[in-house]
């Protein structure tokens, strides 16, 4: 695809026009079906809090306080309170959309993008804006907070990524091309925090060394654009998870570059997904309006949740509970998933 243009005074296609670009279909690889038959896990979900507002793009969890920050396609970004359920402060970033937001905890800031194809750092204690930058030349699409070095990475519609060094006065350090299409979103594998995993709408996933501007190899199935991606944190498994709008959610062994299993069920394109961090379940967030939970092991489809707040575009974890926030179309919730103390461990 040929390079975007940049945003004119006329605000342009959706994305869903957008992603109609991404029609070709390719080939995707068997998946390895398990027939291990395990007891469902049976898990207790409780909803803490059910906040209405404008569409929710991005969600997240703070590591440490019961706060989850929602990124808005109105352009704000709320801080709501998952105990009380009160809005704890408001920040209006601009007046186009804010597609994606990420604490900065070690600094008590976050981070966000927006369609103006800038970054700005917030301080969340004080609410000034800590610093504002142009960081492409097209939308941004996420954000990416490195788990201990003063790292943060961008996502964006001209098809690059880039690094940015906070440290160094949030200097770009290196940039990554090779994509053909969007770029929707940059992860760090938390294993390796030296390299991280890409999705794009050309319907590949990347993996890249954060020293090398190339990356080191391709994951290729999806026959849709890939919208989302995440990293098995456990140690034993050397996984990479993939959500597009094929409808399809993949499991990909990132050392063997196969993929090991294909979840079918949602209706329509997928737009987030995660392995919980504290529970052995997969998580999925689609435009079909509902959220799927699956056993991380099995692969067995458990649970089913639909609130009726339509799309689900954004679903967040956090290493310390058992807490779940997914960001809709018409406001943000946070779920609690069994009970304080795990179910099960994910290094088994």
């Amino acid at each position: 695809a040929p390079p975007p243009s940049t945003p004119t005074s006329t605000y342009r296609e959706t994305l869903q026009q957008r992603r109609s670009l991404t029609t070709s279909k390719a080939p995707s690889p068997p998946g390895r079906t398990t027939s291990t038959q395990r007891m469902p896990l049976r898990l207790e979900i409780k909803k803490k809090l059910s906040a209405r507002s404008d569409r929710v793009k991005c969600v997240d969890l703070h590591p440490q306080e019961p706060w989850v920050l929602s990124a808005l396609y109105s352009g704000n970004v709320y801080l709501w309170d998952t105990e009380t359920s009160i809005l704890l402060k408001s920040w209006e970033v601009c007046e186009l959309p804010v597609r994606s937001c990420k604490f900065i905890a070690r600094r008590s800031q976050f981070v966000c993008s927006s369609d103006d194809m800038r970054l700005r750092v917030y301080n969340y204690n004080t609410m000034e804006k800590v610093k504002e930058f142009e960081a492409h030349a097209d939308y941004i699409r996420y954000v990416e907070v490195h788990p201990s070095q003063p790292l943060v990475l961008s996502s964006s519609d001209d098809m690059s990524i880039k690094l940015w060094n906070w440290e160094q006065n949030w200097e770009c350090i290196s940039s990554f091309e090779g994509h053909s299409h969007y770029v929707m979103m940059a992860r760090f594998n938390s294993k390796d925090t030296n390299t991280f995993a890409s999705a794009s709408l050309d319907r590949s996933i990347r993996v890249w060394g954060i020293n090398a501007h190339q990356p080191h190899f391709a994951l290729e199935g999806h026959e849709r654009g890939v919208n989302c991606i995440d990293y098995y944190p456990g140690g034993d498994r050397p996984y990479l998870l993939s959500g597009a709008d094929d409808k399809l959610v993949k499991i990909w062994d990132y050392q063997t570059k196969a993929c090991v299993q294909t979840l079918e069920g949602h209706t329509n394109n997928v737009c987030s997904v995660l392995f919980h961090p504290r529970l052995p379940v997969i998580v999925s967030a689609s435009e079909d309006g509902t959220v799927r939970i699956w056993h991380a092991h099995t692969y067995r489809a458990e649970t089913t949740l639909n609130y009726g707040l339509e799309r689900a575009w954004s679903i967040a974890a956090a290493d310390g509970s058992n807490g779940l926030a997914v960001g809709y179309d018409e406001g943000t919730v946070l779920l609690k998933l069994g009970h304080d103390d795990p179910v099960a461990s994910l290094d088994v």
